[in-house]
């Protein structure tokens, strides 16, 4: 049985070592874990507060049909009212849900973590999943101002991550990695 994990985190961008890299934005969200055992859970980052957030998310649990057991997604739950819409979605409903699957940590009873972020996106690109779940789009890192203007326009910046990097779950906290780095409007 999957349970939820401490979710890698980027470092603040500081320098690049030479090495392939990818981008893809960074959408100002709340953390989220998508766990499917036999049923769904919806899980927030800071697993120290219990963020058990599946019942108040039970209406998204048609994504069971689309997804193997013994997943479990790395993800950023969004809104079409932005951020602030974000505590509607538990509650009123003001806003409606947009989830963004940017890694996959376990993929049909396999731990996938270990594998290279390029191997994990391949898992994610063959899935096909309804609206309002989407895959996050990456493109090779080229010209980071140029791209980094690019998605700032509407994200709130561009995360790095070395197509090579393994999934790192922390035993008591989250893993912070300069594998993955966030570059952020200020």
């Amino acid at each position: 049985m999957i349970k939820p994990v401490w979710l890698m985190q980027p470092l603040f961008f500081y320098s690049i070592k030479f090495g392939d890299y990818i981008v893809e934005p960074k959408i100002d969200g709340w953390r989220m874990q998508i766990i499917k055992n036999k049923n769904i859970e919806f899980w927030g980052r800071r697993l120290e507060k219990n963020p058990d957030w599946t019942i108040k998310l039970s209406y998204l649990q048609f994504i069971s049909k689309f997804i193997p057991d013994y997943s479990l997604f790395d993800c950023e739950l969004f809104s079409t009212k932005g951020r602030n819409g974000i505590p509607s979605l538990f509650s009123t409903h003001f806003s409606k849900p947009i989830i963004y699957i940017f890694d996959v940590i376990y993929f049909d009873n396999e731990f996938v973590g270990n594998k290279p972020l390029i191997k994990r996106k391949e898992i994610l690109s063959n899935l096909k999943l309804p609206e309002p779940f989407y895959i996050v789009n990456y493109e090779p890192l080229k010209n980071l101002k140029s791209q980094f203007l690019k998605y700032k326009k509407e994200n709130e910046g561009i995360v790095i991550k070395d197509i090579n990097s393994i999934y790192e779950i922390g035993k008591d906290s989250p893993i912070m990695t300069n594998k993955w780095q966030k570059l952020k409007n200020v």
